[in-house]
């Protein structure tokens, strides 16, 4: 049974989020505007336009994007709830701001895959230590992180210190899309792996993770197969399973990584690294209880910035108490 705070938040403020009923029919896909043909414009929009007017016109379009999307919209403000202590009109002002920040993000991403510098975007670097520490052990590094900030932005950060890293990623939406944003990052020198399809992936990363290789892994919004559920703001949520799998198959540091945007630019900020028993591992429920810990190390940055954890589908159970 729904608890008081979230029943409220499914009946109340239909005018800008839906009611209950139209919640219950809310996407659970992406928005049709993510697509390959208008990746493209934006690449070349971004490369055209200074960037300080195309932050402001793409903040202005996300706000009226939200303001005519309800049901869109509702999601974001559910998704936001359980960060905002299940306040409804706090978790809506939320959502208004982070439609802004959204368009913000993608003008800088758009930036970074056109080829366009953007190491004067970072202001900030901190834990680089905690990095070094891990590589240096020489078992490979899994750098994890949220949908959160401009997360792209760590490959570059790494390749200008010569880093190498291999990212993982699921397919984007549409024929042609996977590969175009493949060729963006490779043109960074970063290596794109698109793990789901092919059953032998796995095995590749963990190869590569036993030869000491960096590897990116976003963790909180996986596909069925590599979903646990686990407990995050209190509340359960279905996490990818993925990394505390493959630390049990490599014995590989386990780093989370943030890079929230901040009124100066861009913070990177690598955390410590989360400690694990390897022997553990064998059971399914400790890789659970690991994935757990990890996802829950991102709280305090997510209770910082909310508005910057970007999230367009449902990610609660809407069942759960």
């Amino acid at each position: 049974m729904r608890d008081a705070s979230s029943r409220r938040a499914l009946a109340s403020e239909s005018s800008s989020s839906g009611s209950a009923a139209e919640l219950a029919q809310s996407p659970a896909s992406p928005s049709s505007l993510y697509q390959v043909k208008l990746w493209r414009w934006g690449l070349r929009i971004a490369a055209w336009f200074p960037p300080r007017i195309l932050h402001v016109v793409a903040a202005t379009l996300a706000s009226v994007y939200a303001r005519f999307r309800p049901k869109r919209f509702a999601v974001v403000r559910g998704n936001l709830l359980p960060i905002s202590g299940g306040d409804e009109r706090h978790a809506a002002r939320l959502a208004r701001a982070l439609f802004r920040e959204f368009g913000v993000k993608l003008i800088d991403l758009w930036r970074y895959e056109a080829g366009l510098p953007v190491d004067r975007l970072f202001h900030s670097l901190t834990g680089w230590e905690n990095f070094t520490q891990a590589q240096a052990r020489g078992k490979g590094v899994l750098l994890v992180t949220p949908h959160f900030g401009n997360w792209e932005f760590g490959a570059p950060l790494l390749a200008s210190r010569e880093v190498r890293l291999l990212v993982l990623t699921q397919a984007e939406p549409g024929a042609g899309f996977t590969e175009y944003r493949q060729a963006a990052r490779a043109r960074w020198g970063i290596e794109t792996l698109v793990v789901g399809g092919d059953p032998f992936a796995f095995v590749e990363i963990i190869k590569r993770l036993q030869s000491g290789a960096v590897v990116a892994l976003l963790i909180d919004r996986p596909p069925p197969t590599s979903s646990v559920e686990v407990t995050f703001f209190g509340r359960p949520f279905r996490a990818s399973i993925a990394a505390a799998e493959l630390a049990r198959a490599s014995g590989c540091a386990i780093l989370p990584v943030i890079l929230p945007r901040v009124s100066t630019g861009y913070e990177a900020h690598l955390l410590p690294e989360i400690a694990y028993d390897r022997r553990m591992l064998g059971n399914r429920d400790a890789r659970a209880v690991l994935t757990g810990e990890i996802l829950r190390a991102f709280e305090p940055a997510l209770r910082q910035h909310p508005d910057q954890w970007f999230h367009f589908v449902p990610v609660w159970d809407v069942g759960s108490p």
